[in-house]
C-alpha cells in the first residue's frame, strides 16, 4: 500500500519510521510553502520519492492508495474531502474533524466512494486496551471512571507570551479538549457506549480551553474526563465497580500495564503493550486496506462519529465555538 504524508509537524515526524516498518510504502511528502526544506529533509532522509507544497498536485500526480493527514484539526474535513473527491482513501489525525458536522458528511462520501476513512487514534487499537473489555466483568457493576492526561505543554509559554500555536487557537479548532481529552472519551466510547449527556467544564484563557473536566453521564454510572495543557500530573486511567477495580497509570493514548484489583485483595496484572504506540493502528488500517475489509472499517468509523457527537455537545455546553461551527 502507497500512502502520502501530509504534515510535516511532530507527529508526522514521528509517524514516519513507524508507518514503514508496517510495511507501508511513503510515495511523497506535502508540506506548506514555509516548511519546504524540511519536507525535503524528510525525503532525504527516509528515501522518500516526493515531496510537494500543492496538496492538489499531489493528490493529482501521485499514485496512493490513501494519505495521511497530520496538520492543525482545522483542515482535517477540508484536506480528506479533497482525497475523497480524488479516489484516495484518508487517515486523519485525531480528532476526525472539527465538529460531527464535518465528520458526518465525510462518512457519508467515503461510503458513498467505497473508500476507506480511518481516525487515527492510537488508543482503540492497543492491545492493552483491547483486552479492558475481558476484564470488565470481574469487577461487577461500573460505578465510577476516571481518564487524566494532563501534561504542561511545550507550546503554552509561547501562548502566555501572547503567540497562537496551533494547539491553542480557536481558530484552528484547538485546545485541551480537541487535543488530549479526546483518547479519554475514546476510551471509554470503546468500553461502555456513548454517554446519554455531557457536560464539560473548562478553564478558559484567550477564549480556548487549556484544562477541563468533562463528566460522561452513562445513566448507572459517572465517567470524568480531565485533560490539562497548562499543568502536569500523573496520568491514569481507572475504572471502579463494585467487586473491584482497574488501573492503567498512563494516558489514554498509551495504555500501558493493567492492575485488577478486586475487594478480596486478589491482583492480577496484564502488560502486552508494543514499543511503538502508532504501530498497532498502521498495522490494523493496512490490514483493512490490503483485504479490502471495509466492514471493519465502517465499524471503526462509527466509533469515531460517536465520540465527534461527544466532543460537540461538550463544547456546545462551555458555549466554547469554532469557526467551522458557523455555516
Amino acid at each position: 500500500m502507497r500512502i502520502g504524508i501530509v504534515g510535516t509537524g511532530m507527529i508526522a515526524k514521528t509517524a514516519i519510521p513507524i508507518i514503514m516498518r508496517c510495511g507501508w510504502e511513503i510515495a511523497a511528502v506535502c508540506s506548506t510553502p514555509r516548511s519546504w526544506k524540511t519536507a525535503g529533509a524528510l525525503c532525504e532522509e527516509y528515501g522518500i520519492p516526493a515531496a510537494f507544497c500543492d496538496y492538489q498536485r499531489m493528490l493529482a500526480e501521485t499514485d496512493m492508495d490513501a494519505v495521511y493527514i497530520a496538520v492543525p484539526n482545522s483542515l482535517h474535513a477540508s484536506m480528506a474531502q479533497q482525497a475523497l473527491a480524488s479516489n484516495v482513501s484518508a487517515i486523519v489525525e485525531k480528532p476526525l474533524a472539527s465538529n460531527l458536522r464535518e465528520a458526518s458528511g465525510l462518512a457519508a462520501l467515503a461510503r458513498e466512494k467505497g473508500l476507506f476513512l480511518f481516525e487515527a487514534i492510537s488508543t482503540a487499537y492497543l492491545p492493552n486496551y483491547i483486552k479492558l473489555s475481558s476484564l470488565l466483568p470481574w469487577i461487577g457493576d461500573i460505578k465510577l471512571a476516571v481518564c487524566n492526561f494532563s501534561q504542561y505543554s511545550s507550546r503554552y509559554d509561547a501562548f502566555l507570551a501572547g503567540e497562537n500555536p496551533p494547539v491553542f487557537d480557536p481558530a484552528r479548532s484547538g485546545g485541551a479538549l480537541m487535543d488530549l481529552n479526546v483518547y479519554n472519551i475514546h476510551y471509554l466510547r470503546g468500553l461502555f457506549g456513548p454517554p446519554q449527556n455531557v457536560s464539560y467544564y473548562p478553564n478558559m484563557e484567550r477564549g480556548i480551553d487549556t484544562s477541563g473536566i468533562l463528566v460522561l453521564d452513562h445513566g448507572s454510572f459517572q465517567a470524568a474526563c480531565l485533560a490539562a495543557k497548562n499543568s502536569s500530573s500523573p496520568s491514569y486511567c481507572m475504572i471502579q465497580g463494585t467487586k473491584g477495580y482497574l488501573i492503567q497509570d498512563t494516558p489514554a493514548n498509551t495504555c500501558g500495564k493493567i492492575k485488577l484489583h478486586l475487594n478480596t485483595g486478589e491482583e492480577e496484572h496484564y502488560d502486552d503493550a508494543p514499543s511503538d504506540r502508532l504501530a498497532p493502528e498502521f498495522d490494523a488500517f493496512l490490514k483493512m486496506m490490503s483485504e479490502k475489509d471495509l466492514i471493519s472499517c465502517r465499524q471503526m468509523l462509527e466509533r469515531s462519529l460517536s465520540v465527534m457527537d461527544t466532543l460537540t455537545q461538550a463544547r456546545r455546553s462551555a458555549s466554547i465555538c469554532f469557526p467551522a461551527d458557523i455555516l
